[in-house]
Order: structure tokens, then C-alpha cells, then sequence
């Protein structure tokens, strides 16, 4: 079995919405790519960043804090960091370490833009 590489992709939508979508494994290897990703996205100004970690094939607890740590310093200013995981192992990993509990974990990339772009868009 081989071991996918990560890689991570940043886009626009919008000027409220950016995705970050990740595959391949996730870990304190990875951890750096990750982070850097996340904080590509704080120039653009968007209230929510939806990191999809639908293509992740293995996601570690570093990624868990990563991930817990960052919607933390997001949500002081006044944004939000939102996931995507399609029932994943990932999924299951975010569930039992609780990451859920403190970030919004949605089961498809539409259902997460439905809530962050139609429904609750500002007015």
C-alpha cells in the first residue's frame, strides 16, 4: 500500500468563502503544509473558511489541534472555520477526539456552502 502525499489547494469563492481543500495524509509531517494553507487564506477577508478533508486518507491528533487551534484564533476575529469530511475515516478521528464539538463538521462541501452562502449570508 502506498502512502498518499498530501496537497492542498486554496480558492476563492466569493468574497465571504474560501475553501481549502486537502488530500493524502495528514500529520505532524504534514502539519506545516496545513498550517500554511490556513493562513494563506487571511488576506482575502472572507468571514468562513471551509477546509474539505474529503480526499484525506489518514488524519493524526497534531492535525486535530491544528484544526481546533485555528477555529479558536478565527472565531476571535470574528470569523469561522467550517469541515467537510463525506464520512471519511477522517470524520470518525475529528468525532472521537470531540473537534466537532468545537468546530462545525458538515457530510458534503454542499451542504457546507448552502449554510455558509444561502443561508446565512449577510443581508
Amino acid at each position: 500500500m502506498s502512502v498518499l502525499p498530501y496537497r492542498g489547494t486554496v480558492a476563492e469563492l466569493g468574497d465571504q468563502v474560501m475553501l481549502i481543500s486537502v488530500s493524502g495524509e495528514l500529520d505532524l509531517h504534514s502539519e506545516p503544509e496545513v498550517r500554511s494553507c490556513l493562513a494563506s487564506t487571511d488576506g482575502y477577508g472572507a468571514r468562513a473558511v471551509v477546509l474539505d478533508l474529503s480526499g484525506v486518507s489518514f488524519l493524526d491528533s497534531t492535525i486535530c489541534g491544528l484544526i481546533v487551534g485555528e477555529a479558536k484564533r478565527r472565531r476571535r476575529s470574528g470569523g469561522e472555520l467550517v469541515l467537510v469530511g463525506n464520512g471519511s475515516h477522517p470524520t470518525r478521528v475529528l468525532r472521537l477526539a470531540g473537534v466537532d464539538r468545537v468546530v462545525r463538521l458538515f457530510p458534503t462541501l454542499h451542504d457546507a456552502l448552502q449554510t455558509l452562502v444561502v443561508e446565512e449570508a449577510p443581508r
